[in-house]
């Protein structure tokens, strides 16, 4: 608790009078007109990344930072939502989030509101997400609790309860969120913007209020048995630990967890299958705000694993995703990114303007957004049109380019700094398959990207019909005007939407 004690007049008028006099002292003082110069830039110092296996297949990646006593664990499974069967879209995403749910132990099953109460005490939470690809539990915690966290993992993993309670709760929940997530344009906008470009691929399947549904306690059960199996697991641990310390861990957790004879989950095909429409006008009614995403398609990771490709082809595959990345960083990556400067810093159509990529094995999206009043929609539209575009008819200017090679290398150099990033590092590292050695480097990758790189690649992919548009917007206010700018649109109103049908319509499906 915090008290106040007011202070006499005379007394404050003093420390008043004595404040100004120093402060006079201060402002008489010379060399205090322009802050200091910065110090000379300090070489990234990229800790080893180490690989092992264990007998039974599960992979083990260590990486030391001895800063703090802190260890961050992820165990990540080579499995998400890309491998959910047809018509059953948000299974793996259940079915991982439902091991976090209970335990089953010796003595008897474990509850969710026990087990989180486990966690809780060793003074970590558990961290849980699912990609298309890959999904992963982990936790961060002192040094010397990471013994008893492991063993907790691990029976989240080899174990959960996938207790029928939990199971609806969870079904609940996602069935909540994604009702809730149809009043959100953003949300909105995002979800078509994906089903547009990756359409009929498993990557561009999504959640429906039907798919969810359909999904049983057996088919949970199932996916686990598939799935989750030690040759498709990788622990990395990332922090105050040794390697031989993490080998021993590591096999006293899971060195007796043993493969099953099942055959592997084939991964699926990741090849983009575009709808026909190219623009997509949705009205929202009541919506806040306008969501507006303008979207590219650029260049994909290779469908062939990293390490079966020649070295040629390696050099190309790094080069390519680098190049995406520098792409990105100038358009919409920081504040003093091209569609940040155009769309807030010069107009004011909103509070920020952001790109990314989202890349998959044999495809890849370049996704630009931001959200505006309803009446400027269509012109943040047309700006963020323009900025992809110009990348494709003007060289990226030597300054401008510098700095945003700086923010990459800015933002690879902090994810250092942190067990948590380290681990992040490792996991993507292990996804795109190329050997966690060779992440030191990285910082000399990004410095030696050019301007030519980037036009290359935005001639190649960012021509302007290839662009594609979703605008998420209340129709009573600026729809004419939209409807005006894009007259063949695909124009839905948000009840009707269906990204399960072809046609984005509900009905439409023959």
């Amino acid at each position: 608790m915090f008290s106040f004690v007011r202070r006499p007049p005379v007394l404050a008028a003093a420390l008043g009078l004595a404040l100004a006099a120093s402060l006079g002292c201060a402002w008489a003082q010379t060399g205090f007109e322009s802050p200091p110069r910065p110090a000379s830039p300090q070489p990234l110092q990229v800790p080893d990344f180490i690989q092992q296996r264990l007998a039974n297949g599960l992979g083990l990646a260590v990486v030391e930072r001895h800063a703090q006593p802190l260890v961050t664990a992820w165990l990540l499974v080579q499995s998400g939502g890309a491998y959910d069967p047809g018509g059953k879209s948000g299974l793996a995403e259940l079915s991982l989030a439902l091991m976090g749910k209970g335990v089953q132990r010796g003595a008897g099953p474990v509850s969710a509101a026990a087990l989180a109460a486990e966690i809780e005490a060793l003074g970590t939470q558990l961290e849980i997400g699912s990609a298309a690809r890959s999904s992963h539990l982990g936790v961060t915690v002192a040094s010397h609790r990471l013994d008893a966290s492991l063993g907790l993992l691990s029976e989240m993993l080899r174990s959960p309860s996938l207790a029928e309670e939990e199971f609806q709760r969870l079904q609940a929940q996602a069935v909540d969120a994604l009702k809730l997530g149809r009043s959100d344009p953003g949300q909105l906008a995002a979800q078509i913007g994906r089903r547009l470009y990756w359409g009929d691929s498993p990557h561009g399947q999504q959640p429906t209020l039907a798919s969810l549904s359909r999904i049983q306690l057996d088919d949970v059960r199932a996916f686990h048995r598939l799935h989750v199996r030690p040759e498709r697991v990788t622990l990395i641990l990332a922090g105050d630990i040794t390697p031989a310390q993490a080998r021993s861990l590591a096999d006293k957790h899971f060195g007796k967890w043993r493969a099953h004879r099942m055959a592997l989950p084939q991964q699926p095909s990741l090849v983009p299958k575009p709808l026909a429409a190219r623009t997509v006008l949705v009205d929202l009614p009541g919506a806040g705000q306008s969501a507006v995403q303008v979207m590219a398609p650029t260049a994909g990771p290779s469908p062939v694993p990293f390490a079966r490709l020649t070295p040629e082809a390696q050099a190309t595959e790094v080069l390519t995703q680098q190049a995406n990345a520098l792409a990105n960083a100038v358009l919409g990556q920081g504040y003093s990114s091209r569609i940040n400067q155009e769309v807030r810093i010069k107009r004011g159509l909103s509070y920020g303007a952001t790109s990314g990529i989202d890349a998959q094995p044999g495809g890849a999206q370049l996704i630009t957004s931001a959200q505006t009043k309803h009446e400027s929609a269509g012109e943040v539209a047309a700006l963020l049109q323009q900025e992809i575009r110009r990348l494709s008819t003007e060289r990226v200017p030597d300054p401008e380019l510098v700095a945003r090679r700086a923010v990459l290398i800015g933002d690879f150099g902090r994810q250092l700094e942190t067990t948590a990033g380290l681990a992040a590092l490792a996991a993507e590292g292990l996804m795109r398959g190329r050997p966690l050695a060779e992440l030191g480097r990285v910082p000399d990758e990004l410095a030696a990207l050019d301007g030519d790189i980037v036009r290359t690649l935005a001639t190649r992919h960012w021509q302007g019909e290839r662009l594609r548009t979703v605008i998420v917007a209340d129709f009573k206010q600026g729809g004419l005007a939209l409807r005006q700018q894009f007259p063949d649109a695909l124009v839905l109103k948000a009840e009707e939407l269906d990204l399960a049908s072809p046609t984005l319509r509900r009905g439409g499906r023959k």
